[in-house]
């Protein structure tokens, strides 16, 4: 470093008792040794680099308060490396003072400055003068990061107050809730109860967070489940639901709760605890069980019915049967037409009668199937031999490929297709074609009748198979049961029964009919 000049020492510029790091660059190991000497009183850490290169690798490396930096470098010199430390985001800021040799040229003052120095001192310089400037630079630096520290202590600070402001918030939505709410460690350990548990089960907020006094307002049919259950979530980390008997303090009742335990984790994915809570179905589930028995009673006596009304309904169709055939020539034509009249009804009422029964077999998984080989050509044209003759403007088509056979219970599948068929010309009032089309599809076969009727609303197309379902009301007739039935033979078979259609009159409806080739 050139020779300099001796001015009166004034005191050092009072700084933070705290240390920084300042970077001092110059390719001469007796500039960089005589800078050192000068900046050692300051207290800073000084870290020396010998080339552009070598102080962008420090920069790397770690920050710095200040860099002082030689101008005039081999290769890469000062100014190149001045606009490379302004690229990077990082150390954009970092204030630079350039040493040069070359006086105050404007020029070159004007290109330092583009360059992105702070300050230019001019060689010869005074040692304390230099001092001067880096103690300015590394006290607004020092003076910057503790404003910085201050206002990260200031954002934590009001963070936790926050926090503490919403957890607060937070436990009393969760002692307002209507249900119970428990918060526990990822152990099980019970961290905190909501104010509407303890006041149903009685216990204080200590009692609260003790697992074997919560256990205790279990009932005692139910606390191995409840062990089962938390070796399970424990097992599989996943969310699980369970239905338990808790004691009521107040009268000691137990009412059923619908329990569900969700996991908690981290940003990571880390199990960290688990939150549970507790919804009263009570009151609900009563009303099931009310409805579950109202219902099995009336199938009760629809299939008691059904088996008294067989015995007599067998007689009379018999007894009409056998006056029709005793007096089949001297039977005036009103009489005859009266006997068939009965004949019918009676056929009706049987009909209705079996549909009873068989829908009472199914709700017990008591149907039987009778597999045999089943040619749906051979099927579906006896299905519409059953409705010969029709009346006018009436019609029915079958189109199915030979030798499409199934391994199945044909008399079933009678009853599946004639049901639908029925259906079809019930709801066709103004006539039309019906068709019912087979084809084969690998490893089922795929039947569809099809009519000009009606047509299905949208919102009734998966009711309409419920038991007693109507989509036109009562005035077509039936009782609702035939869908029902037919889904649920299709279903014994391993086959699938569903509807489709527009909804508009005229367009009529599409059934389909998917079935396996063989029984599993």
């Amino acid at each position: 470093m050139e020779g300099t000049e001796q001015l009166t020492p004034r005191a050092p510029v009072q700084v933070e008792p705290q240390s920084t790091r300042i970077l001092i660059v110059d390719d001469h190991a007796s500039n960089l040794l005589a800078l050192e000497a000068i900046l050692e009183p300051m207290g800073q850490r000084l870290v020396k680099a010998s080339s552009g290169r070598e102080a962008l690798r420090c920069l790397l490396r770690e920050d710095f308060a200040l860099i002082l930096m030689d101008v005039q470098m081999p290769g890469m010199d000062g100014f190149e490396t001045a606009r490379i430390i302004r690229q990077r985001e990082r150390t954009r800021y970092t204030p630079i003072i350039f040493l040069t040799a070359h006086g105050r040229d404007e020029s070159n003052l004007v290109h330092g400055y583009a360059s992105g120095a702070a300050d230019y001192v001019v060689k010869p310089f005074h040692p304390d003068v230099l001092r001067w400037k880096a103690e300015a630079f590394v006290a607004l630096h020092l003076r910057q990061r503790a404003l910085q520290l201050q206002e990260a202590a200031l954002w934590e600070r009001e963070r936790r107050v926050l926090e503490r402001q919403g957890e607060q918030r937070f436990r009393r939505v969760l002692d307002s809730m209507p249900q119970f709410v428990w918060a526990l460690l990822a152990d099980g350990t019970i961290s905190y109860a909501n104010r509407g548990w303890l006041d149903y089960a009685g216990l204080s907020p200590e009692q609260g967070r003790q697992r074997e006094e919560n256990l205790r307002c279990f009932h005692p049919e139910d606390v191995g489940r409840v062990q089962l259950t938390w070796n399970a979530l424990q097992r599989s980390g996943r969310p699980k639901e369970q239905e338990y008997r808790l004691r009521r303090a107040t009268d000691g009742e137990f009412r059923w709760f619908l329990c569900r335990t969700l996991p908690e984790r981290d940003e990571v994915g880390r199990l960290v605890g688990w939150i549970s809570t507790a919804t009263d179905i009570d009151d609900a589930r009563r009303a099931v069980e009310s409805l579950r028995a109202t219902s099995e009673a009336k199938d009760m006596f629809l299939t008691m019915a059904a088996h008294e009304l067989r015995t007599p309904l067998q007689a009379a169709r018999s007894y009409a049967d056998l006056a029709r055939m005793k007096a089949a020539a001297e039977t005036p034509p009103q009489v005859d037409r009266a006997l068939a009249g009965i004949h019918r009804s009676v056929n009706r009422m049987a009909r209705l009668v079996e549909n009873l029964l068989d829908m009472g077999r199914l709700q017990r998984g008591e149907l039987r199937l009778d597999e045999s080989d089943v040619d749906m050509g051979v099927l579906l044209r006896d299905v519409v031999e059953h409705f010969q003759p029709l009346p006018e403007g009436r019609s029915l088509e079958v189109s199915v490929p030979e030798d499409l056979v199934l391994r199945a219970d044909g008399e079933r599948l009678d009853q599946v297709f004639s049901n639908l068929v029925s259906n079809a010309l019930r709801y066709s009032p103004d006539g039309g074609v019906i068709r019912l089309v087979a084809r084969a599809e690998p490893g089922w076969i795929h039947t569809e009748v099809a009519d000009h009727g009606l047509g299905i609303p949208a919102d009734q197309l998966e009711s309409i198979f419920e038991r007693f379902s109507r989509a036109h009301g009562v005035a077509y007739g039936g009782l609702g049961l035939g869908l029902a039935i037919a889904r649920g033979i299709v279903e014994r078979h391993g086959g699938r029964l569903w509807a489709e259609s527009a909804g508009r009159a005229g367009e009529g409806s599409v059934f389909h009919v998917l079935l396996p080739r063989s029984l599993s």
